[in-house]
């Protein structure tokens, strides 16, 4: 069997799930032309009240207009509701059917009235039955559609054989005046035709539906490929830091030893003093390099205070919120004990705050709050008065790198995230009302992943954090 030719329930991968994932997205896709449909419903539903009202002027049979006006209230009910409901849920392949369905009828109704058989309309079939192919993309669903079409146009033809079918509609001159036997053959033609045009349709859909397949494995083989390039990258970067912090405390140690040995005051004691500032910043750029490049270890998952926790954080930068002449402001909602990684959490809250104070003007106040979060869990609050989201970074906040800090590394950000999604939270910053950040760390009653290993010590230090 040629590659082409292969059944689209074929697995392409071990994962089985590829096929109906694939036709998710083409259901999506190709729904929003559907989507179009329910708009369409209200100028339908206008067209055939005007028939109704335009036929009652003349001497058509009762049951026409009836039935023009009955179909164009009930028209335009639905589309009121199809409206109200898709605007509000997703357009699923169940409702995809639906729309079609309602598409058949409103066809049905013109091909009765204008002639039943004899209607120019009763080709509208084979376009509905095309596009249904098209955008159903199963055979099962397109039966809805296609097995009603062909009872009704065989019907019609019994209806006419028997001369109890609708009578032709003068308005389109010699539709009428075709013989029964041409009658039974155009069935027949139109029959033929809804079945090769729906198959035809089908097996180009089924053909998209492979090669969006196949597009998707490739592209999740190619990311497989990075991130396990990634990985090693990571590896070999966390190591090289590593290796890196060993000699650096050796030249922090002997500067720190040369400062003390040189005269107070002297040049060379300020030079000295220098390096030894910069060796510390140099070793504090590697722990934090360290923090991004490898692998958030185990939680150490305990229960505990959540106020006390934001306390604590909050007593650790009391001397820097002083010094920068800034109020902070301590909230403590009542919440219930909290199941998490305390150590982990605080470097959270520490990387926030620490961000908070150095963005907030003097005189200003740092809200540092903990409440009870949706659904459960407790959601960390920091909140400033500062200048808020600088607009060149607002959309990479959380990428590697990124800070608007003079001397900041952009990493304590990306590590405090990977921290709350490790405890299937989430971790955002956003505008604050009235000026100023707003971030929130959101930490669930229940955790995702099992525990591991304690995690590594200590927290952070206050002037650790990073954005």
């Amino acid at each position: 069997m040629s590659e082409s030719s292969a059944p689209l329930d074929l697995p392409l991968s071990g994962d089985e799930s590829e096929s109906d994932e694939a036709h998710r997205l083409l259901v999506r896709e190709m729904g929003r032309v559907l989507d179009g449909l329910v708009r369409l419903r209200f100028v339908a539903a206008l067209l055939l009240g005007g028939f109704a009202v335009a036929f009652s002027l003349t001497d058509i049979a009762a049951w026409r207009i009836w039935l023009l006006g009955c179909t164009a209230a009930a028209l335009a009910g639905m589309a009121f509701y199809d409206l109200w409901t898709f605007q509000r849920h997703p357009l699923t392949p169940a409702r995809q059917t639906y729309l079609l369905f309602g598409v058949l009828v409103l066809h049905t109704v013109m091909i009765l009235v204008t002639g039943g058989i004899r209607s120019p309309f009763i080709v509208l079939y084979l376009v509905l039955t095309t596009v249904g192919a098209l955008s159903l993309g199963r055979l099962g669903s397109l039966l809805v559609l296609v097995i009603p079409a062909v009872a009704m146009i065989w019907a019609l033809t019994v209806l006419d054989a028997l001369g109890r079918g609708p009578s032709h509609f003068e308005w389109f001159g010699v539709a009428g005046a075709a013989s029964r036997a041409h009658v039974w053959f155009f069935a027949a033609v139109l029959t033929l035709a809804l079945a090769i045009g729906s198959t035809i349709a089908l097996a180009h859909r089924r053909a998209l539906d492979r090669s969006i397949r196949r597009s998707a494995i490739s592209a999740r083989e190619a990311l497989a490929t990075l991130a396990e390039r990634n990985r090693g990258l990571q590896e070999l970067s966390g190591t090289l830091a590593h290796e890196l912090k060993n000699p650096l405390a050796s030249i922090q140690g002997l500067a720190g030893l040369l400062v003390r040995k040189l005269p107070e005051g002297s040049r060379e004691a300020e030079q000295m003093g220098v390096l030894l500032a910069e060796a510390r910043r140099m070793a504090g750029i590697l722990d934090e390099f360290l923090n991004f490049s490898r692998p958030v270890g185990g939680l150490a998952v305990r229960s505990v205070d959540p106020a006390r926790l934001v306390q604590d954080v909050a007593a650790l930068h009391e001397g820097l919120a002083e010094q920068r002449a800034v109020e902070l402001q301590v909230v403590a909602e009542r919440t219930p004990p909290l199941r998490c990684d305390p150590r982990k959490v605080q470097q959270v809250l520490v990387n926030l705050l620490q961000n908070a104070l150095e963005a907030s003007p003097r005189g200003t106040v740092v809200v540092l709050r903990a409440r009870p979060g949706e659904g459960g869990g407790v959601e960390f609050q920091v909140e400033d008065r500062g200048c808020g989201l600088a607009p060149e970074v607002r959309d990479r906040l959380f990428r590697p790198g990124v800070t608007t800090k003079p001397a900041g590394t952009g990493l304590g950000l990306v590590v405090a995230r990977s921290i709350a999604e490790q405890h299937g939270g989430t971790l955002t910053l956003a505008d604050r009302p009235g000026g100023g950040c707003l971030a929130r760390c959101a930490i669930p009653a229940e955790l995702p992943v099992p525990t591991g290993e304690p995690a590594a010590e200590p927290v952070p230090a206050p002037a650790g954090g990073e954005t």
